[in-house]
């Protein structure tokens, strides 16, 4: 039996999308209006969010056997995780 990347792609895909939206909540809640600090530790926390996300996902998956499972999964955690990075990075206090 084939194992099916697109499926773990796309169930990856749709936990990264959560993630965004838990991050979005959490900056408009506690990091919008608390200037330079609270961003800077908002930065930090998207790569922990998506960090904790990726090795949710591949323990619940048990994906840690599969080293082109793991290599995708990566990747798009790597992508969500650094357009999260430049799209907040932008904002200026």
């Amino acid at each position: 039996m084939a194992f099916d990347y697109e499926d773990i792609e796309k169930r990856f895909d749709c936990a990264c999308k959560n993630a965004v939206n838990e991050l979005s909540n959490q900056y408009k809640s506690v990091y919008l209006e608390g200037g330079p600090g609270k961003l800077g530790a908002f930065l930090e926390l998207i790569q922990l969010q998506f960090d904790q996300v990726e090795a949710t996902f591949v323990r619940e998956n048990e994906l840690h056997a599969n080293p082109e499972a793991l290599k995708r999964i990566k990747a798009i955690a790597k992508g969500y995780a650094r357009n999260c990075l430049d799209e907040y990075g932008k904002i200026s206090i």
